[in-house]
């Protein structure tokens, strides 16, 4: 178990949570819907992957996507529909990505969070046109960890593309949705060696329809006891200093995830069953 009691409150990251396609007015006005009620229900079982456990009927619809929202993860929604941004004067992959469906949780119990509670509905065929020394690699790797079920890189496939590093991943595992399969982990991304807190690390599933033609990517907060609520670089956890900080920083890291690591499913918050019920249900129409 690793020190960190005497992280404080104050990391200054330079980030705003994600909002990428900002740069971009959207093609419609975005819809904000109440959450429905819905009936549960047995999903039936599909031929090209695992049957998922029996969950509700979905109560969210957002062009292409569906799933449901339990009410203890939020009670409405924001779909938006962002259009393409392809313009080759901007030089960050960040910045170029075509048009996808966009999904906000609102009222998550979590606030304050460097990463939104969003779904992402990315066409895989038009991104790996505006972005084909990028993308296409990146489906190959997801692919790879979906058939095998391993995987020996630092870092696993991820979207929506981040001007960050991807600092680790833990509680790693391929799942199944009503559409398809990903895989799901916890994650932070830092654009230097910040404090790892509640306030950065994210639960993400990361998958693709059956016959491959989306990209479905979720990002949800979620917190862990053994974490600061946030944290920065002007009280460093116990041991360090600011010169050793920076030599040992990888040190650092490997103890957190470790640490992560073992802890149970139902230690954090939200639980990582709830949040995987949310993926499990969703559903992407052709």
């Amino acid at each position: 178990m690793i020190s960190l009691s005497k992280i404080r409150v104050g990391l200054g990251i330079g980030m705003i949570p994600w909002v990428l396609a900002g740069c971009a007015a959207p093609a419609t006005t975005p819809s904000v819907s109440p959450v429905e009620p819905a009936t549960p229900t047995n999903l039936p079982d599909t031929p090209t992957h695992p049957a998922v456990p029996t969950l509700p009927l979905a109560n969210i619809t957002c062009n292409e996507l569906s799933f449901y929202l339990d009410p203890a993860l939020g009670t409405g929604y924001e779909c938006e529909t962002v259009p393409e941004s392809s313009s080759s004067d901007i030089p960050m992959d960040i910045f170029i990505y075509p048009a996808h469906t966009e999904l906000a949780i609102q009222n998550y119990p979590l606030t304050g969070t460097q990463s939104p509670p969003q779904v992402y509905i990315y066409p895989v065929n038009r991104f790996s046109e505006l972005l084909p020394d990028v993308l296409p690699r990146r489906v190959s790797d997801l692919e790879r960890l979906i058939s095998s079920g391993t995987w020996s890189s630092r870092e696993l496939p991820f979207l929506p593309p981040l001007p960050m590093i991807q600092t680790f991943f833990s509680h790693e595992t391929v799942m199944s949705f009503n559409s398809g399969q990903g895989v799901r982990f916890i994650t932070d991304y830092s654009e230097s060696s910040h404090p790892i807190s509640n306030r950065t690390i994210f639960y993400t599933f990361q998958g693709l329809t059956d016959d491959g033609t989306y990209w479905v990517a979720v990002t949800l907060p979620i917190s862990s006891p053994i974490l600061p609520a946030d944290a920065d670089f002007h009280t460093l956890p116990e041991g360090y200093t600011d010169e050793s900080w920076f030599q040992n920083y990888p040190f650092y890291v490997r103890d957190v995830k470790e640490a992560l690591e073992v802890q149970a499913p139902g230690s954090f918050f939200p639980t990582i069953n709830v949040l995987d019920s949310l993926v499990e249900s969703i559903t992407v129409r052709q």
